[in-house]
């Protein structure tokens, strides 16, 4: 998009806006679109956006949210629509695997790796440790029973009748044991059923699919997971609208982003919702965006 015409877009955004009696705030609400690039929108600096896709994207989102006739302004400016992929040649792609539009690259220094993989080797000699423990242990175990074993056969072999109530004895504890382990399963299998996500029927309208009622497990931290096939913008919130992360993520990337036991819902602004997948605690989130390319995800938690 050329100077002019950038200026005249920003303008007829901005007018529609005021004449809706909405702010910038307003805007970044219903879009999530970070306030300063809508800022930057309105004042025609369109080269303050990550790229050439962001530019078609965001345009098209301000101008839903401030109620034009979104295909009929496209085409006015003569905006094209189709998917095109972000300019990330001045991109920065850092240490937590997401690529940050506008910095320049740094290779990491011989330094910076070793610091990196330090914990790994520390845990890898205290896993080491830990096996030499058990197998020490499981040693002296065996020689135990062995012993005990070895005594046994002895008894048996003096007295019939202690031979016997030996053997009650132990199926007696054989009994016992299988009872607990019975007991242990499936306490355990309960546990886990009281630990899944539960994402429940989700319903797609306009450009967002909500699933009202995602039961998840109380007290617990839980985990969304992003990985795309092409590059995508994407923004998570919480409910009250505070970001808990944001970036672009290239081709085949992957990010898990972390959302706190006292959180009652997340909303993902995704866009490229294509190229894009989710899921909560290995729960694929089903997106129904049915080919859209900006597309929004709401989930409110049940506990």
């Amino acid at each position: 998009m050329n100077e002019e015409r950038n200026s005249v877009i920003g303008q007829e955004l901005q007018n529609a806006r005021l004449d809706k009696g909405l702010s910038l705030d307003d805007i970044q609400q219903s879009t999530k679109i970070q306030k300063r690039y809508l800022a930057a929108i309105e004042n025609g600096q369109f080269d303050q956006l990550p790229g050439a896709f962001y530019e078609r994207a965001f345009v098209r989102q301000y101008a839903s949210a401030v109620g034009l006739d979104v295909t009929e302004f496209m085409q006015n400016h003569d905006i094209q629509t189709q998917t095109v992929e972000p300019d990330l040649s001045g991109a920065r792609v850092d240490s937590d695997n997401v690529t940050r539009a506008g910095m320049h690259q740094v290779e990491e220094s011989t330094a910076e790796k070793t610091r990196q993989m330090l914990p790994k080797i520390l845990i890898g000699v205290a896993v080491v440790a830990i096996i030499g423990i058990i197998w020490a242990l499981v040693a002296s175990f065996a020689g135990s029973a062995k012993q005990e074993n070895t005594t046994s056969s002895v008894s048996v072999t003096t007295s019939k009748v202690s031979s016997s109530a030996s053997s009650d004895a132990e199926k007696s504890s054989t009994d016992a044991s299988k009872e607990s382990a019975a007991k242990s399963s499936s306490a355990s299998s309960e546990k886990k059923d009281k630990d899944a996500v539960d994402l429940g029927a989700g319903q797609a309208t306009g450009n967002t699919v909500n699933y009202g009622t995602v039961k998840a497990p109380a007290n617990k931290e839980l985990t969304l997971n992003l990985k795309t096939t092409g590059a995508s913008w994407i923004q998570v919130s919480d409910a009250s609208g505070a970001v808990l992360w944001n970036g672009t993520l290239q081709a085949n990337g992957n990010q898990d982003v972390k959302i706190p036991a006292t959180v009652p819902g997340v909303r993902v602004s995704i866009g490229n919702a294509a190229a894009t997948a989710v899921s909560l605690d290995g729960k694929s989130v089903d997106l129904m965006a049915n080919n859209a390319t900006v597309w929004n995800l709401a989930m409110t938690f049940t506990r």
